[in-house]
């Protein structure tokens, strides 16, 4: 008998690869049938589990160097905004027909709150104006007086700084150049980083009152990147105060009354 169990489990080990493997798990069974190394019944005839074929490796495709964004002109309406390239300089420039004479100046916020103008005029209180702020980083490069040419333009310099927060152009027409709305002289603003990129603001939303004296483009907020948000504020009918900025927030009509000029 025990010749015979023997040569059953010699017969048993030629036929079941696992056998030796899982000796401890066979001969700890009360039966004799031999069990895989998971456990699973193996009979005699059992077949043996294949694993799945390898599949081989595919390897993805070599990346190219990053594109860079797309130099050139944006045109922004009211409600929109997009970031530009930091550079050095950026400027903001004001354009309309020379058959009337608009100006332009700049409030100027700082991250300890207080605000500078720039401009080529004063207020009816105080007619002393700064074309350039007391750090220098902005300059407003003169007036442009009604002209024979086919347009007239002024220009904001901007040196941004880590001290400055947001800047804000402002185009006004006094009650003293004649009369004539945003709307019928298209008064545009365009802001370019002297890299290529350049973003138009136009006054789409202008209406054709006469009266509407002073509007808001856009605000230039300064972070890791410029960014330019399209705004376009008008001023109230008959108003010639102008607006304020806080916490890059721009209110119309709350400031001191431009000069009469």
């Amino acid at each position: 008998m025990a010749a015979a169990q023997r040569d059953y489990r010699e017969l048993r080990a030629a036929t079941c690869p696992q056998w030796q493997r899982t000796a401890s798990i066979c001969d700890g069974l009360k039966s004799d049938e031999c069990r895989t190394s998971e456990g699973r019944p193996m009979g005699l005839f059992s077949k043996k589990t294949q694993p799945p074929a390898r599949q081989p490796s595919v390897l993805p495709a070599p990346q190219g160097p990053s594109t860079p964004p797309t130099p050139g002109r944006i045109n922004l309406t009211k409600g929109g905004s997009v970031n530009l390239t930091k550079t050095a300089t950026l400027t903001a420039t004001c354009s309309w027909p020379t058959a009337t004479d608009y100006d332009v100046f700049a409030l100027v916020e700082y991250a300890d709150g207080h605000v500078e103008t720039v401009s080529m005029f004063g207020t009816n209180k105080n007619k002393h104006f700064n074309q350039q702020t007391e750090d220098s980083a902005i300059r407003h490069l003169g007036d442009v007086q009604r002209g024979d040419g086919s347009m007239g333009t002024e220009t904001i310099e901007i040196r941004l700084n880590d001290q400055i927060t947001h800047v804000v152009p402002v185009v006004y027409s006094a009650q003293s150049n004649g009369s004539g709305s945003f709307r019928q002289y298209g008064v545009t603003m365009a802001i370019d980083n002297g890299a290529g990129e350049q973003v138009i603001i136009s006054g789409t939303e202008a209406s054709r009152d006469k009266h509407v004296y002073s509007c808001v483009p856009g605000v230039i907020r300064n972070g890791a990147q410029v960014t330019i948000e399209a705004l376009e504020l008008y001023s109230k009918r008959g108003s010639e105060k102008r607006p304020v900025v806080s916490a890059g927030r721009v209110t119309m009509d709350h400031g001191p009354r431009n000069a009469y000029k």
